[in-house]
C-alpha cells in the first residue's frame, strides 16, 4: 500500500521520537495500531456486506439480464417486460389508466388559446398626466410650457 523503503521508515521513526518522547512512544504506538486494526476490521466488513447485496437473487436477475443483453439474447427481456401480467407492460397498463390523457390535452389546449389571446391584445402606452416631459427639466423649462413659449431649436447638422 505505503512503498516505504528504510530510509523513509528511519525518517519517521527519528521525527516520531523526536515528537512524542521516548516515553511515551509506546502509548502512541498501541494507539496507532489499534486505530489500523479498527479500520482493517470496518474495511472487511464493507466489503462483506457488499458481497452480501450482490449475492442477492435480485441483484443476480439483474446481472443476467444484462450478460443476456450484452450476448443478444432477448427473450428473457421480452418476458420481464410483458411476461405473467406482473412485467413493466402491466404497469404502464395501470398507468394509462390512471392518467386521463384527453382532459390533459383540452388543459394544453386552453392554455395555448390562452397565450395567443394575450398575445395578440395590443399594449397601450400608459397615459400619465403627473409625468415629467422628455428633454430638459427644470423650473425654466416648466415656467415657458405654462406661458406657452418656446424656445426655437437649432437644426442639427448631420
Amino acid at each position: 500500500m505505503f512503498d516505504f523503503g528504510w530510509q523513509e521508515f528511519v525518517m519517521v521513526a527519528f521525527v516520531l521520537v523526536l515528537v512524542v518522547g521516548p516515553k511515551d512512544l509506546p502509548r502512541v504506538l498501541r494507539g496507532f495500531t489499534k486505530f489500523t486494526r479498527q479500520a482493517r476490521h470496518m474495511a472487511r466488513e464493507f466489503t462483506q456486506s457488499l458481497e452480501e447485496v450482490g449475492a442477492d437473487d435480485n441483484i443476480r436477475e439483474v446481472k443476467t439480464m444484462v450478460a443476456d443483453l450484452k450476448s443478444g439474447n432477448l427473450e428473457d427481456m421480452a418476458k420481464a417486460i410483458d411476461g405473467d401480467g406482473e412485467g413493466i407492460g402491466s404497469e404502464l397498463g395501470k398507468i394509462k389508466e390512471d392518467i386521463n390523457l384527453n382532459q390533459i390535452g383540452q388543459d394544453v389546449r386552453e392554455v395555448q388559446k390562452a397565450g395567443h389571446q394575450e398575445a395578440a391584445k395590443p399594449v397601450a402606452a400608459p397615459k400619465n398626466k403627473a409625468s415629467k416631459p422628455a428633454g430638459k427639466s427644470g423650473s425654466k423649462t416648466a415656467k415657458k410650457k405654462q406661458a406657452g413659449t418656446t424656445t426655437p431649436t437649432k437644426p442639427k447638422k448631420a
